[in-house]
């Protein structure tokens, strides 16, 4: 098993740039700039083989952050319930969809999305998928795709299958989705 923390930088409006240029030294992170979405957010992602290394490594990252061009910092903790994708270059933009389920809802989202994930794996390649182990119950799942077109032409490839996406909807109280763009730093782009 592995984990993943997510750090979510949301950054005044105008200084992308300057906080883009802050963390080119950052090594070891997923790294992303969302182009469809919350705007003036950048994403990180690290991922270690267990919590208390997942935990060792984050006052490092935050203690590199450019504060003064950030408005917040939202940082969860998940475990990955399918495996992480070795670092590569997968495409050029990545879709990021969090879900927020009732409390008691979680056993059955989890167990719907890992029993509907090999098969959608079959029309495109999943980055991993993530359960928050603190806060809002939610799943999260990132997917890479060649280019936005891509991305319409596989999601539809899979919902066309009546098998994609897991039937959890009675159990989530939100959804949210993000295109996000891959940073040079980034080991996922």
């Amino acid at each position: 098993m592995s984990y993943v923390e997510t750090i979510f930088l949301d950054v005044q409006p105008g200084h992308i740039p300057q906080v883009v240029s802050a963390l080119s030294g950052l090594e070891g992170v997923g790294a992303w700039v969302t182009e469809i979405g919350r705007l003036n957010r950048i994403t990180l992602l690290r991922a270690a083989q267990t919590y208390e290394a997942l935990l060792s490594g984050r006052p490092d990252v935050l203690s590199s952050l450019p504060h003064e061009s950030l408005v917040r910092v939202e940082v969860t903790s998940w475990r990955a319930i399918t495996p992480v994708a070795n670092p590569g270059s997968y495409g050029s933009v990545y879709e990021w969809r969090c879900y927020e389920a009732k409390a008691d809802g979680m056993p059955d989202v989890e167990e719907r999305f890992l029993a509907a994930v090999p098969e959608r794996e079959t029309v495109s390649p999943l980055t991993c998928t993530l359960v928050s182990l603190e806060g809002t119950p939610r799943i999260a799942h990132l997917w890479p795709y060649a280019d936005l077109n891509a991305r319409s032409e596989k999601r539809a490839a899979a919902v066309a299958t009546g098998r994609w996406p897991p039937k959890v909807a009675p159990f989530l109280t939100r959804m949210e989705s993000e295109i996000l763009l891959p940073l040079a730093i980034s080991l996922w782009n």
